[in-house]
């Protein structure tokens, strides 16, 4: 069974940090409340000791630099050619809870002494409780993510019924008119490219793009103008385009990558990788990635 793709959203540089940052403070006002009601030796964080304070200082500053650099590492490796799936997300997740877990255990039975308990309790209790102070914001987060997603998908795909509709109902006007014999212009093909918002940011034909390139949480079109090549770059999430591109030309060849099919010149392999060349040499080479690979070469050769 072929494992399920991450959704792009939850791997967002900016996801990532407002996720970061609410856990932080969701797991420090947990432990606030949480502290003074157990009456536990496990609960040894304390502002009050300076015994106490110096350790929970060192657990909680180690602790978030630890999780910064993990979802940092994570960014990074989903970008790579790595193919980082829904599992490998969610099993990041729970090493993060787990490794701080285990730090807070190793804290409570080394360094303060903690008796009473047996270390198996010590450390299943502290991987509990960072469960509940981390993985709670880690849920909440993802699925508020996750339905501000489904909106703006919901939004698109309105717009691109909204243009079909209007599409469907040109080609009626012109094969009326083409019946009763009367000439009429043809609209040129066009794509409306939105922000993050939704607003419409960019109009051109579909004939002079080359490709477009996702740059961090921007896109970056290239495309012909007056025989030159130009960029345009506005802010909005590549699979967010891609959606709105369907049934065009415009194709996913890479993570980073849609490519216009009608332009591409050659497709060449070099060792296990392939790539795409344009007429135009100042464009870049553009990478196909195995995932799309076939669906490229198959809609290449059909041209």
């Amino acid at each position: 069974m072929k494992a399920k793709r991450l959704p792009h959203f939850l791997i967002e540089k900016n996801n990532l940090v407002v996720q970061v940052t609410i856990s932080i403070l969701f797991a420090i006002a947990f432990m606030a409340i949480y502290i003074p009601l157990s009456d536990t030796k496990t609960a040894w964080f304390s502002v009050e000791n300076e015994n106490t304070l110096i350790y929970t200082l060192v657990f909680f500053i180690l602790s978030i630099i630890f999780l910064i650099i993990s979802r940092i590492l994570m960014y990074y490796t989903s970008k790579s050619l790595v193919r980082f799936t829904l599992i490998k997300f969610i099993l990041w997740n729970l090493a993060e809870i787990i490794i701080i877990g285990m730090f807070h255990a190793f804290l409570s039975i080394r360094i303060m002494k903690i008796t009473g308990f047996t270390p198996l309790f010590i450390i299943g209790k502290s991987i509990l409780i960072t469960f509940i102070a981390l993985g709670f914001p880690f849920i909440v987060t993802d699925l508020s993510f996750a339905l501000i997603d489904a909106r703006r998908v919901l939004n698109i795909a309105k717009r691109v019924i909204k243009a079909n509709a209007a599409n469907k109902l040109a080609n009626a006007n012109v094969k009326n008119n083409e019946a009763k014999d009367e000439p009429m212009l043809k609209t040129p093909d066009i794509v409306n490219l939105t922000d993050y918002a939704g607003t419409v940011k960019f109009t051109v034909k579909i004939e002079n793009i080359y490709f477009i390139k996702a740059e961090g949480n921007y896109v970056k079109v290239f495309y012909n103008n007056k025989g030159g090549i130009s960029s345009f770059v506005l802010r909005n999430k590549i699979q967010s385009v891609e959606d709105s591109l369907m049934g065009t030309p415009l194709m996913r060849c890479h993570r980073t990558y849609i490519v216009n099919i009608n332009k591409i010149k050659v497709i060449r392999t070099e060792e296990d990788s392939c790539f795409i060349d344009f007429d135009q040499k100042e464009l870049e080479t553009v990478p196909i990635s195995k995932t799309y690979n076939e669906k490229i070469v198959k809609r290449f050769a059909e041209m």
